[in-house]
């Protein structure tokens, strides 16, 4: 009798600038690609679970010295994401387009910062988060399989 050999399905996927997608990514190299963020020679880092959606990392630029970031959160009604909802068994998160952004409450929506967003682009500060702030909702999207940190401040916006 032969016996099939199961194969692991990728349900995370690992994309640094444009380079091609990384799959089953381990926390260490997600944490290194977000150190080496500078906002000129590495400026995006976006870590995909499959089935339910995408939190993308811009920035790494430096910013009154110390480096920000701007990072928001995709889910994305596409037949890539209806296959792999299909294939993964997970009914759908939302029943729309969604897409939230990561706010920090300490700062000023009228006060205004630069950072990379495929090129420098003008944000609120209130949107160009901290290190800290950063890593704190890519470690939980990680560690809680695609769940965004609740206890942090996400705000929906509109990519129209």
């Amino acid at each position: 009798m032969m016996k099939c050999k199961s194969r692991k399905t990728s349900k995370w996927l690992l994309k640094i600038n444009r380079d091609p997608y990384i799959e089953n990514p381990n926390w260490d190299l997600i944490q290194n690609s977000l150190s080496e963020m500078d906002g000129q020679s590495l400026s995006m880092v976006l870590l995909r679970r499959k089935a339910k959606g995408e939190i993308v990392i811009h920035g790494g630029n430096f910013s009154e010295g110390k480096k920000i970031y701007y990072v928001n959160y995709w889910y994305e009604i596409t037949d890539q994401l209806i296959q792999e909802e299909e294939e993964m068994g997970i009914e759908e998160l939302y029943p729309y387009d969604m897409h939230f952004e990561l706010v920090d409450d300490t700062k000023t929506e009228e006060k205004e910062c630069q950072i990379t967003i495929s090129q420098l682009t003008v944000m609120p500060e209130n949107v160009c988060v901290s290190w800290d702030l950063m890593i704190k909702a890519v470690k939980h999207f990680f560690d809680h399989d695609g769940e965004l940190h609740p206890k942090l401040n996400w705000r929906e916006f509109d990519m129209f």
